[in-house]
């Protein structure tokens, strides 16, 4: 096992000096014989073994008795850890292209392939949760659905964003959302919660554009996605959207002021809080969360029906 993790070490030095290539080769015949189950004939075992030692025996004589005692065991205990560092290492580079994450959550943990932690920025639902919520508490279980807008797919896949309208993080993936969700044939549907707005003014103006005409909401929640953040609040921006819709806004207006409008987006908003979620975007794919920004491929690979078994 020496012969091995030398082998490895030297192989990278070869790279800068040219006596490690050396002795990377000599490494390379020791390993070929051992794998072959040949014993290592080139001494380079021994050799590298004679330099250690003496190195450490410089310092400490019973530290270099102990070495050699158990020179073999410490080579499999390295080579132990090798193996075990580079399936760890491999396995996070799987997950993040996967997952987005290194380790296949949404943990705050430090990811080396996103360091700045964007793949799991959310806006955070206001207030103080009753307890910290993980993303193993994120579920649609018992939630209606039938209640909020759906793009229906001509496949089996089911999409569902949990998304703010003045969210910068959900306006990062809500096109990308929309656009795969139709290619691979799933249904998109959309649960707005008002996290970075000060009013539910988008929120009811949603619900009685859809009442009135579906198609045009879609229209309109691409413009609202698209508008001015400081706008979204403004009832002369809202009429702005909904001429340009064509659609008559004395009766938006009247649907805007009753109180069971009020009620109705209420009703909604206490309908997405039972999916645990804490924060925009949180998107499920046929029940698995997803929390925050993640990146085109990640959707892409859910959508596909592509499995992944490491998390």
């Amino acid at each position: 096992m020496f012969c091995i993790i030398s082998f490895l070490i030297l192989a990278v030095m070869g790279i800068f000096s040219a006596s490690s290539r050396e002795l990377a080769k000599q490494a390379w015949g020791c390993v070929f014989r051992r794998v072959t189950l040949r014993p290592c004939t080139t001494g380079f075992d021994e050799r590298m073994k004679s330099r250690i030692l003496g190195s450490v025996i410089n310092r400490s004589e019973t530290a270099a008795r102990l070495l050699s005692r158990n020179f073999e065991l410490l080579s499999w205990t390295m080579f132990v850890l090798m193996v075990a560092s580079t399936l760890f290492a491999a396995r996070g580079v799987y997950l993040f292209y996967v997952t987005g994450n290194c380790s296949g959550s949404e943990e705050a943990a430090f990811c080396l392939l996103d360091p700045t932690g964007e793949n799991v920025k959310v806006s955070a639902v206001p207030g103080c949760p009753v307890k910290p919520v993980t993303l193993k508490d994120l579920t649609l279980h018992g939630v209606n659905l039938a209640e909020f807008p759906t793009v229906k797919g001509t496949g089996k896949r089911k999409v569902v964003l949990i998304g703010c309208y003045g969210c910068g993080y959900t306006r990062k993936v809500y096109w990308d959302l929309k656009e795969t969700a139709e290619k691979y044939g799933a249904s998109f549907t959309f649960l707005e919660y008002p996290v970075m707005v000060t009013s539910d003014l988008a929120t009811r103006l949603g619900q009685c554009v859809y009442r009135r005409d579906p198609a045009k909401y879609w229209q309109l929640n691409d413009r609202l996605f698209s508008a001015d953040v400081a706008r979204l609040d403004e009832p002369a921006f809202a009429k702005k959207v909904v001429d340009e819709l064509g659609i008559n806004w004395s009766e938006i207006q009247r649907c805007l002021d009753d109180p069971a409008t009020e009620e109705s987006a209420v009703r909604q908003m206490n309908e997405v809080a039972t999916t645990n979620f804490f924060g925009t975007p949180t998107v499920f794919i046929d029940g698995k969360p997803f929390v925050g920004p993640k990146p085109h491929r990640v959707y892409a690979i859910a959508m596909n029906g592509l499995l992944y078994w490491l998390r």
